[in-house]
């Protein structure tokens, strides 16, 4: 079979590839569901429920995840998919976004994307938030089984990673007192993180200054990700996050910023997710998931300070500590795009097209123009896989 064209085309030096997978807050069943009836990904299911199958006795029923994770039923039977908010709880949206970001990767290579050839075609690599754990396994450039055993094993690190955080956060879902604030001012139900879309990071953050004044020290509010220009998000506990649209109700609808709250239930890219720490780096430890830097094959960019996860000795530590902890700023992942005139396409993993459409826009304030494709969108999958 031969390959790709834009895989060709960047061997030729005719244009380069970057590599990126988005973060939380998209829905993922219906993406997923569509792959599990496809003979082709039998493998990869196999693999995939596999590993979370085989950490089921160790996380059900713990705090982080109460009523469990039986994706293999959900997928077989909807009517057994449990509610949206338990389904966007962190130690369930964490690890089946990154299965549903997998599930892409081994649709496009089902279809002619060799794991090995991307990587060979691409000059680097990133992800939004838990996006970068997945890219650094594509930088990896594990194929065959050795692939699906690295895989197995990167499921697990993300499961572990979201019961962990939810156990460190464990406040699933809103108070009646916080839903009706919340609705007094024109907001849903809150979540422990906002987007607030619209005019400056310095207006928004004057914002958060003033609130943060009136708030204890211990729930005072973070400017989490700074994802465009005109988009960042807020993390905090969901009471603060609601005194913050109290506060600036007025302004917010004056400046014409919108206040939208995300599918997940801990306040990830901030300081109150410090106590994760210990819990996890112990998952790490048992799990056995330990990639040197130099093991990567082409640079995997941080969003958090822009450096190449190459030079970490251990990507295990830096990776977790970037999606839980370091505040995220998605400029530092799309300047090396930006700044890189031989890159011309970039290939995301979704889920959807959220991120997608953050790197165009980031890219057009960087002041560049290159295309990005969605794999999870079937025309654009099209072009990616296009002979």
């Amino acid at each position: 079979m031969s390959e790709p064209k834009l895989i060709a085309q960047a061997k030729s030096g005719q244009g380069r590839l970057f590599v990126q997978f988005g973060g939380q807050g998209a829905p993922w069943y219906k993406e997923l569901a569509k792959y599990y009836k496809d003979p082709a990904m039998k493998k990869f299911f196999d693999m995939a429920l596999k590993a979370l199958e085989e950490e089921k006795s160790r996380v059900d029923g713990t705090v982080g995840l109460p009523n469990g994770l039986d994706a293999r039923a959900w997928l077989e039977d909807e009517t057994k998919i449990p509610s949206d908010d338990y389904l966007a709880c962190a130690a369930v949206s964490i690890p089946m976004i990154q299965v549903t970001q997998l599930a892409h990767f081994e649709n496009a290579v089902n279809k002619g994307l060799s794991r090995k050839s991307l990587v060979e075609a691409s000059s680097g690599t990133s992800g939004h938030s838990q996006g970068l754990i997945p890219a650094s396994l594509v930088a990896l450039s594990f194929d065959g089984d050795e692939y699906y055993a690295n895989a197995s094993k990167y499921i697990k690190y993300l499961l572990y990673l979201g019961v962990r955080a939810q156990e460190t956060h464990p406040f699933f879902a809103p108070t009646p007192e916080e839903i009706e604030r919340s609705e007094k001012v024109g907001n849903k139900a809150p979540a422990p993180m906002m987007a607030v879309v619209g005019d400056s990071h310095a207006t928004v953050q004057a914002m958060v200054d003033a609130t943060n004044k009136t708030l204890p020290a211990d729930k005072k509010i973070y400017i989490s990700l700074y994802n465009s220009p005109s988009n960042r998000i807020l993390s905090s506990f969901r009471s603060s996050l609601v005194t913050f649209n109290e506060m600036h109700n007025a302004a917010l609808a004056e400046k014409k910023i919108k206040a939208v709250y995300l599918r997940t239930s801990c306040p990830f890219h901030c300081a109150l997710m410090e106590p994760i720490r210990p819990s996890f780096e112990a998952d790490i430890k048992r799990l056995g998931f330990s990639y040197p830097g130099s093991a990567l094959k082409i640079p995997v960019y941080s969003f958090y300070d822009g450096r190449d996860l190459r030079k970490d000795a251990d990507i295990a530590i830096g990776m977790y500590l970037d999606m839980a902890i370091n505040p995220l700023y998605w400029d530092k992942s799309m300047k090396p795009v930006a700044d890189d005139a031989g890159i011309t396409t970039v290939i995301d993993f979704g889920p959807g097209k959220t991120s997608q459409r953050l790197s165009e826009e980031t890219l057009q304030g960087l002041g560049a123009t290159k295309t990005v494709l969605a794999a999870a969108l079937p025309k654009e999958l099209e072009t990616i896989v296009a002979q």
